[in-house]
This record gives C-alpha cells, structure tokens and sequence, in this order.
C-alpha cells in the first residue's frame, strides 16, 4: 500500500517544470523509486514548490517524503513525513518552515485512526498543535542564561556572565555573527527584557547565624595569647620579649596570609587534597621560621634561648590558627586556649607564684591548637587529584599581591605601636579596640558582596545600582567605625578611671578606630585583587607619618621621641588619608558587572 502525500493547492504538472531523476536501484524494488525536484522556477509560483523523496519501507510501496522550498512571502511551506503505525495506516506529520516575515511556525501534527481507511478525498485526521521551537542560536543562549540574568540591570553584568561562560569573542562572531562579547551582551540584555521582580529574601538561616557568630568570634581569637604575655614578660625582660614579639607578629602576619591565599585558590579551584597538602607544609615549617626569626632578635638585641622558644610558639599559634579558621574550627582553637587565659587570668589577680602554671598552660595550648591543624589535613580529597603545580604558577601574581598587602599591612600597624610598647602602656594599649572589634570588619566584609549581589537582583538601572552600592558601602563603613569607637571609648574610660588617660592616647585610640573603616576597605579591595593599589596607598601613608614626623622632629623610629602628641596626631591624620585613597580605590567598584 502507497500513502501519497501533497499540498492542498499545488499547481498543476502542466504549469510547474519538473527535473526527475532516478534514484539508487534497490534489490527488493520491482521499480526505481524516483527523486522529483522542481525546476527553479519557484519564485514565480503562486504556491511553495515541492520536493518529493520516496524513501522505500520494507514490505510496501514506498511513501513519500515532500520537502518544499522557503518561500520569500506568504504562507510558510511545509514538511511532510509519513510515518507507519503497526497495522494502521501511516499517520502523518506537517511541520511548516519559517516564512520571511511572516508568523511564528507552529508543529501539527495529524494521526489517522486505526479504523480510517484512506480514499480519494484523504484520510481522516487529527490535529495536534505543539508549541513553536525556535532554532535561533541566539534564542537559546538567552533561554540557557536567563535563570542567572533575569535580574541583570546593564549589559556590561551581561558580557561577564558570557565571558563566564566561555564565550570569547570569535565565538561572538562565527556562531552569533556579531563583532565581539560587548556587542553580544547588547543584544542579549534587550531580548532578556526589563529585570524580573525580586523575589522575597528568605530568612536567615541557622546556618547563617552561626557563620556570623564564627566570623565574629575571629578579634578575641587574635588576642586569646595577649592574656599570658604578663607572665613572659616576668621572665625573660620586658624589651627583649617586645621586640621579639613584634618581629615574630609581621612575620607570621605575612607567612599565614600568603598560605591561607594559596590554599583558598587550590580549594576554589577544587584540589582539597592539594590545598590540605599546602597548609599542613606551611604549618611545620612556621615554627622553624620562628625560631630564625627568635635567633636573629637573639644577635641583635641579646636574650637567651626563651626568645627563640617564644618566637617559635607565636608563628606556630598563628599558622594553627589559620589551618582552624580555614577549616572553620574556631570553637576547637577557642577550646585548646581556654586553660591559658584562665591560668593567664589568675597570674594577674593572684601574683607571681602562679607564672608556672600560666607558662606550662600557655605552651600546652599552643601545642594543641597545632596538634589539631595537622589532624585537620588528613584525608582531604582524593588520591587522583590533578597536579596543582600549574595551578599555582598561575597565581604568582596574586601570591606576591597578597604578601606585599601583608608586609604592608604589618607596617602600617606595628611602625606606630612598637616605639610605644616599652614604655606608654597608655599609647601602646590604643591597638586593643581594633583587634577586637577585627572579627566585625571582617564579618561585614564577608557580607558585602552577597548584599550587591542581592542589590542587582532589586535595581532596575544601572544609576540604580550604583547609587544603592554606595549607600551600602557607607552605611557598612559607619558601622566598622562605631564599633572600634565603642571599644575606644571604653578604653578611654577606662585610663580614665586609672589615671592613665593622655592627649597620645587618645588621639593613638582615635587612629586605630579610624584603622577599623579602613581595614573594611581594604578587604573589599583585597577581595577584587586590587594589591597594586592597596600597598601603594599603604606606602604613602607610612611615608607621610615617618617623613612629616622626621621634618619636625617626631619620629620615634628615628630617635625622635620627645613629642609623641605631635607622632600620634600625625598618624592620625595618615590613616585618615589612607582610608580616603581606600575609599578612592573603590570607585570602580560601583559596577554590576563585578557582582556576576
């Protein structure tokens, strides 16, 4: 049985020339099934020419497959396809092509039933009509990416989430035909239409509330070893521990730095196993590098081997502390320090004959919280983890950005306070508001792109945007300076009440709060690998406090320590400059695009 297949209305042999050639005999064929093409003649037919393909079903005469051509106007030609049903007459599918300029196509699809028999008039059938499938390349990108841009608010945010995505622009031009991403992402954002409507934010999570309590919780563990520092300081001589104490800090402030940066990248670029690796050599070799640092303070200044023991405890701690932080174990580094404040604690209310229990419990807590970063290393990841060498070779830029930031950074801090720590309790003191209020700047920091990012999801323009960036930069900033300025005020007060309060102290605790919106800054900027920026903002404002102070003859540094109002003013003020230039530096920042 033939299921023959034509178009209502085609026109008649007579009036249509027609090109027939035979078709590839076939073994089972009693006839050579023919290929009929119209002649080009088709622009000037009323109706779409057609193309018939007999295609040959084993058993059975061969049903037809017709193919028209496109047509420039009009209606839009078809495609017909007969396909055989097991015992039933072949029902057949109808899918119209693209008119120029016409209607969206739709797919109909008619089924002959089982009890229909064909005859001249055709056969019965039943349309279904299926939704149109758009085969523009560019349709699909927009279907393939609208999820995460439905709420994009310019086409710059655009053309990073497609250069995210790997389209480069040769891309751009060979599968979408245009000239590069930028003009894509043009085209891209007008088919996307106007951002959809925000949906409703949920409500914090406990997960959320216990990230905040744990990044808090970072400025008490940075001070947790200051409560023993009394009781070395009772042993092995106030100068030689200072100075000990503020070279082994700058180093392991720039060691831990440089390793947690590197471990980050391994885990983001998903070698755990290589991060872990990482981690674990630079915490065995910290206390090594303590022990140089303790040997060098040794030759310079004199001291004996508990300089050396000291320097070593401290980069230890500091690298403990950061394979915990990275790890998220803080309660576990709060828990092995615990018994060192207590006893710490005791030493100052009760006296001297406490100091070995203070020490024996200071060393034991250093060792535990070590003891338990190593543990923290093992089986992380797979064994077949790919090499992560290439990797870091890569990041030879931001690893030298992260460690001229810490150096910079150590500079900055310790410069002020060292000259001050053997003999102004009161100015050396000032530092204490910042380091605990530290675990808030960075909490507020850690927030800060997730509160942009939620901020192009509401903004419907770009100057939306923009304007609703800044308003969140200030407002966090104000807040990374109340809080450091409450701590100050206590402080104040409490020199007060001890008959400690002075005009160096003061204005000192007034740098440092100032220091606690510009450490928010910086981790914004840090977090953008603007390094090249940040120290050399960092190295004016040391250059500013050090050069002014030596043309008027107060730089400690320098020997000139008779006027430390004059010093601490002056630091003041470079620190106020300091966060303006880090203020500056996030002005590019005020873009949708870096929230992708």
């Amino acid at each position: 049985m033939t299921v023959d297949n034509e178009l209502p209305g085609a026109p008649p042999a007579s009036e249509a020339t027609t090109q027939v050639l035979p078709a590839p005999n076939r073994p089972d064929a009693d006839e050579s099934p023919t290929q009929v093409l119209p002649a080009p003649t088709w622009a000037s037919s009323a109706d779409p020419p057609t193309q018939v393909l007999p295609i040959r079903v084993a058993g059975e005469d061969s049903p037809t497959q017709v193919l028209p051509a496109r047509a420039a106007d009009g209606d839009s030609p078809t495609q017909i396809l007969p396909v055989r049903a097991a015992g039933e007459d072949s029902p057949t599918q109808v899918l119209p092509g693209q008119a120029a300029g016409g209607d969206s196509p739709t797919q109909v699809f008619y089924v002959a039933g089982a009890a229909d028999e064909p005859s001249q008039a055709g056969t019965q059938t039943h349309p279904v009509v299926l939704p149109h499938i758009s085969t523009d390349p560019l349709d699909e990108l927009v279907d393939r990416i609208r999820p995460t841009l439905a709420r994009a608010v310019d086409a710059l945010q655009v053309a990073a989430a497609l250069e995210a995505d790997g389209c480069t622009d040769r891309v751009a031009r060979v599968e979408y035909g245009f000239a590069d991403v930028f003009a894509l992402a043009g085209e891209v954002y007008r088919r996307l239409g106007p951002p959809s409507v925000a949906a409703p934010e949920p409500a914090a999570s406990a997960r959320n509330w216990r990230q905040s309590v744990r990044l808090l919780a970072h400025g008490p563990l940075y001070a947790l070893p200051s409560v023993v520092f009394p009781a070395v300081l009772g042993v092995l001589g106030q100068r030689n521990v200072v100075l000990a104490l503020t070279c082994a800090s700058g180093v392991g402030w720039v060691y831990a730095g440089t390793a947690a940066y590197a471990a980050y990248r391994l885990l983001g670029a998903n070698r755990p196993r290589a991060a872990a690796r990482l981690l674990r050599g630079s915490a065995l070799g910290a206390p090594v590098a303590g022990a140089i640092n303790g040997l060098a303070v040794v030759a310079i200044a004199g001291g004996g081997w508990g300089l050396v023991l000291l320097s070593l405890c401290q980069l230890g701690y500091q690298l403990a502390g950061t394979i915990l932080v990275f790890y998220r174990r803080e309660a576990l580094q709060a828990v092995t320090m615990l018994p060192a404040v207590v006893a710490g604690a005791a030493y100052l209310m009760v006296g001297p004959h406490l100091r070995p229990i203070a020490l024996g419990t200071a060393i034991a807590g250093v060792a535990g919280a070590f003891a338990a970063a190593l543990w923290l290393t093992r089986g992380r990841g797979e064994a077949d983890e790919p090499p992560a060498r290439a990797l870091l070779r890569g990041q030879l830029s931001g690893l030298a950005g992260i460690t001229c930031y810490g150096v910079c950074s150590a500079a900055l801090l310790l410069h002020a306070e060292a000259p001050y720590l053997l003999g102004r309790l009161d100015v050396a003191v000032a530092v204490a508001p910042l380091i605990a209020a530290m675990g808030f700047v960075e909490w507020r920091a850690e927030r800060f792109r997730e509160q942009a990012v939620r901020l192009t999801q509401r903004s419907r323009r770009p100057r939306d945007f923009q304007r609703g960036v800044w308003l969140l930069l200030g407002r966090e900033t104000l807040a990374c300076l109340a809080v450091p300025g409450l701590l100050g005020v206590a402080l104040l007060a409490a020199l007060e009440a001890a008959g400690r309060l002075t005009a160096p102290a003061t204005a000192m605790t007034a740098a440092h709060v100032v220091l606690g919106g510009a450490y928010y800054a910086a981790f914004l900027l840090a977090g953008f690998e603007r390094f090249g920026w940040l120290c050399s903002a960092m190295l004016a404002a040391l250059a500013v406090h050090i050069g002014v102070g030596a043309w008027l003859g107060a730089a400690p540094l320098l020997g000139q320590s008779a006027a430390p109002l004059t010093d601490t003013a002056l630091y003041l003020g470079s620190v106020l400059a300091l966060h303006a230039l880090f203020l500056l530096g996030l002005a590019p920042l005020g873009q949708a695009r870096h929230y992708r």
